[in-house]
């Protein structure tokens, strides 16, 4: 009877620790996604701002914007 307790809390610690290592690769998959969205965000900005310039530029040449 007692090994069988034991057998079922070494199961039940197994699989806490499994949850704890499924849980942390979560947390850091979704904490590399949000760096990756962020990095994107910023390019997204730069792009952005680029066009505005080029647009600018182009008014400028076409006589639009002195």
């Amino acid at each position: 009877m007692k090994s069988i307790r034991i057998k079922d809390l070494e199961i039940v610690e197994q699989e806490r620790k499994h949850g704890e290592i499924a849980e942390k690769s979560t947390s850091m998959a979704l904490a590399q996604l949000a760096l990756e969205n962020q990095k994107k965000d910023i390019l997204i900005t730069q792009l952005t701002q680029t066009v505005a310039n080029l647009n600018i530029e182009i008014m400028k040449l076409k006589g639009g914007i002195s």
